[in-house]
């Protein structure tokens, strides 16, 4: 972008929406970027997360009806969702870095103006939409969550026992929550391991229930706005099809996974329960071919790992600002109608 691209922007009104707890360690790096360059913030907090974790000086908008007075010149989400009747262009930043585990391709469903790329791979998935269907763009500029991943200060504090994290994803054909927990009970009920568990918070009530129920001197229960402060303090994780057993490996530390559709050699993969203790050994003692596997992993994913994703999304939104953007997406009058709903918001 030219320095006279960036005059021409000038001082921007950012909207951050949040839907889930974890996407405030995503968006934070970009409220970082924003602010050095002089734009503004406002966040925008749906009521399935807690408006309680934003930080002094961070600022909220009261409700949708705020928003829309707010008059963001963009709007950012994490999801794969963003309510148009905001105005706006709106962004898409993505909550994890493998959208494709369930075999599907992304879904672009004319929500986005902006589509902010984590890899060749992933970008080459919606080039032949942005073609096709010219109302959107597609930029490569990395995942915005590893510059909080990788700048997250390191601990120093030796730990008496391995800790060992349990994270799993929600859809019950994917998930080993449910099949792994009388295993992870026996377990936690021993001093060897110190058990951390966190799971997505669309997960079961009543799955969440028991889990929450184990919590005791060798098992915390967790949320997930603490998901990248367990993600250093644990030396292993448990895992399944979830995305974020990929931040682990981008971290260079052993999964140990439950029944994962794509086992790789970076993957120590289980197909029972009972598999498990003899699992996370090897995974505390991994052995060369284990380590190299994960070594060449980070590579493999995504080319961004340098922590500078939000700078390189700040540009291409400068540029499309700068450049006389115009919202040309379908009405899609069924999802933006039940957003209303949620939101409350009902002016038009």
């Amino acid at each position: 972008m030219s320095s006279s691209d960036a005059k021409a922007v000038g001082r921007l009104r950012l909207l951050f929406y949040v839907e889930q707890d974890y996407s405030f360690d995503i968006l934070r790096p970009l409220q970082a970027e924003a602010q050095r360059r002089g734009h503004e913030v406002r966040w925008l907090v749906f009521s399935d997360a807690s408006a309680g974790l934003l930080r002094p000086g961070e600022i909220a908008v009261p409700d949708a009806a705020a928003a829309v007075r707010y008059a963001p010149h963009a709007v950012f989400a994490p999801g794969d969702r963003a309510p148009s009747f905001i105005p706006g262009l709106k962004v898409e930043v993505f909550h994890g870095i493998n959208e494709d585990k369930r075999g599907d391709p992304i879904p672009e469903r004319g929500l986005f103006d902006l589509y902010c790329t984590q890899s060749p791979s992933q970008t080459a998935m919606l080039k032949p939409l942005e073609v096709a269907r010219g109302y959107f763009r597609v930029r490569e500029t990395g995942w915005l969550k590893l510059d909080s991943l990788f700048g997250f200060p390191r601990e120093q504090t030796a730990r008496e026992r391995p800790q060992i994290l349990l994270a799993s994803t929600f859809t019950p054909s994917l998930s080993g929550a449910e099949a792994l927990y009388p295993e992870i009970a026996r377990l936690s009920q021993l001093p060897d391991w110190q058990w951390l568990v966190t799971l997505h918070p669309k997960m079961a009530p009543e799955t969440v229930a028991r889990y929450r129920a184990l919590a005791g001197a060798n098992l915390e229960f967790h949320g997930t706005e603490k998901v990248i402060e367990l993600l250093h303090r644990a030396d292993v994780m448990v895992s399944d099809n979830s995305s974020i057993l990929q931040e682990f490996l981008l971290l260079g530390k052993p999964v140990v996974s439950y029944r994962n559709r794509k086992p790789g050699p970076f993957l120590i993969d289980i197909q029972e329960p009972g598999q498990l203790p003899d699992a996370i050994g090897r995974a505390l003692a991994p052995d060369g071919e284990l380590q190299r596997a994960i070594a060449a992993y980070g590579p493999a994913v995504t080319p961004w790992r340098d922590g500078r994703s939000a700078g390189r999304i700040m540009d291409v939104v400068e540029e499309m600002l700068a450049g006389g953007w115009q919202d040309k997406k379908p009405l899609n009058l069924l999802r933006n109608l039940k957003m209303r709903r949620q939101l409350d918001y009902y002016r038009f």
